[in-house]
Parts: C-alpha cells; sequence; structure tokens
C-alpha cells in the first residue's frame, strides 16, 4: 500500500436549489463516507477492487492520479447517485489517498479547490457545498461563491430512506429555473429557514420545524416526489421529529431525525420493503 484516504458523504439539512439563487444551505456531513486505497503496479494506473461502478471513474482518476504505477482499489459505505454526496466523497479520497501515496497532507483549502477540478466531470458545474462537506466535516453553512463557514450542531441521530431512484440534478435544477418567477417566494422561504435556524443551532426544535417546513417548500416548487411524499409520510408516522427529502429530489433519500436508539421508522421500512440505515450527523468522525 502506497498511500490510503477517505471522504466523508453529507446531508443537507436546508437550503436545497435556494443555495443556486444567492441563499445559504445547511449541509453536514455523516459518519458514512468512501476510502481509496493506492497500491503500486506496473503500467498504466487503473481500477483495482471498486465498489463504485461508473463511466466517469477513469476521466477521475486521470485527473486526480498520475498516469502510470498505481492500482486503485474503492471501498464505499455510502449510497451512489442518491444525494449523499458520494462523488465528492470519492474525489476527497482520491486527494487524500495520492498526497498520502507522496508523503503530503492536504490543508481543507487545497482539497477544495483541487476538488472542483475532479467533481467536474461528475457534475459539470457543481456549486461545491458536496466536497467541501467531503473535506472539512461536520456541519457548514454555505453560499456559492463564499468561503464555507463551519457551525456547531449538536450530533443527530437520522435514519436515510432510499427512494430507490436516482434524481438527475441538472434536469432538476434547470426545472426550477423554468419555473421562475412563480416558485421564487417558495425559494425565498427556503432560504430564510436557514437563517432562522442558524440563528442558534442548539435551539433542536426549530431546527425540526425547519426542516419539516422545508419539505413542504421542496415540493411547492416542484422537486419531490409522490415517492419522497410517502417515505417523509412514513417517517413522521413512525414517531421521527423532522423529515425532509435531502439533495436535488426527483428520487434520491429522504433524511429523518429520530431519538437515539428509537427503531421505529427502520422497523417501518423494512415492513414496506424499504432500504433504511442510520448514520449520525455531523457524525463522530466530524473531520475525514
Amino acid at each position: 500500500m502506497l498511500g490510503r484516504g477517505r471522504g466523508l458523504g453529507k446531508l443537507i439539512l436546508l437550503g436545497e436549489h435556494s443555495v443556486v439563487y444567492g441563499h445559504r444551505a445547511l449541509a453536514a456531513s455523516v459518519s458514512l463516507g468512501t476510502t481509496v486505497t493506492l497500491h503500486s503496479a506496473p503500467g498504466p494506473t487503473r481500477l483495482g477492487r471498486s465498489a463504485i461502478r461508473d463511466d466517469r471513474l477513469g476521466r477521475a482518476l486521470a485527473v486526480a492520479l498520475p498516469a502510470d504505477g498505481l492500482a486503485v482499489d474503492i471501498a464505499t459505505e455510502l449510497p451512489v447517485g442518491c444525494g449523499m454526496g458520494s462523488s465528492a466523497a470519492l474525489t476527497v479520497a482520491l486527494l487524500r489517498a495520492r498526497a498520502a501515496a507522496d508523503g503530503r497532507t492536504l490543508d481543507a483549502a487545497t482539497l477544495h479547490r483541487q476538488g472542483f477540478e475532479v467533481e467536474r466531470i461528475f457534475h459539470g458545474n457543481p456549486s461545491g457545498l458536496d466536497h467541501a462537506v467531503a473535506a472539512l466535516g461536520g456541519a457548514l453553512v454555505y453560499r456559492k461563491g463564499e468561503e464555507p463557514e463551519r457551525v456547531a450542531l449538536p450530533t443527530l441521530e437520522v435514519v436515510v430512506l432510499d427512494s430507490g431512484s436516482a434524481g438527475d440534478t441538472a434536469s432538476l435544477v434547470a426545472g426550477v429555473a423554468n419555473r421562475r418567477p412563480g416558485i421564487d417566494p417558495a425559494l425565498d422561504r427556503l432560504g430564510a429557514l436557514v437563517e432562522r435556524a442558524v440563528v442558534d443551532l442548539s435551539d433542536e426544535d426549530t431546527l425540526m420545524g425547519c426542516m419539516n417546513e422545508a419539505h413542504v417548500r421542496l415540493r411547492e416548487i416542484g422537486v419531490s416526489t409522490p415517492r419522497l411524499d410517502e417515505l417523509v409520510e412514513l417517517a413522521t408516522r413512525a414517531g421521527a421529529k423532522a423529515a425532509k427529502l435531502s439533495g436535488a429530489g426527483g428520487g434520491g433519500v429522504v433524511v429523518a431525525v429520530v431519538d437515539a436508539g428509537d427503531e421505529r421508522v427502520e422497523q417501518a421500512a423494512r415492513a414496506r420493503g424499504i432500504r433504511a440505515f442510520r448514520c449520525t450527523v455531523p457524525g463522530s468522525a466530524s473531520r475525514g
């Protein structure tokens, strides 16, 4: 082994889509991530064992790693294409693994800057939010074009419910743009919910209320689906303190905040054949 690196997954708690229009978003890392291990190997750099299969992986390796001499193993605990920042976690893991192989460590600012080059392969014109969270860990308030601000967020116990389909982020963002200006009040309200919550993130009641309202607003702007709404209702009926879609919508996941030890949401999901898994936000390994 020459080097190993890890990047964390993320969940957006507040601010999806409104962040595109100048508002801030609140996101946090989760206690799940992706690990890249580099081994010496003759010939061109190649993919070895990988839990991720994506046609764009070859291009990502070409940007992040030397052209020759490496075999790349990838292990992940994250669902791919479900709004949990799997490509950003991979990006950060690749960059950290290369630095480790060279006997270096990368500071957060360098990781964030270099991460754009790899993330563009997966997302074209990323906001930077995903790989900022993957690199920095913990909870961040983020506005496009500004330095991310680390904030103190109490550890939250969450259950992630997988809708079973992935949304197309680019088409969802375009759809929101096409529905403006009629949906601008809802976008403004989404932004306002972030500002309300970050006044005091230790006020759990306010944060939970803002998350619940955010799903209503996301439905208003047209990015939820009947399946996502169904998962939110299932979680709420099973005792979740807050539940909302997380990410661009159109598919992906619902995040439900629960009390520690309360397994009712997982039980309800299993009874319906829905994939559900528990993690913590921002997570015990908050710095990756």
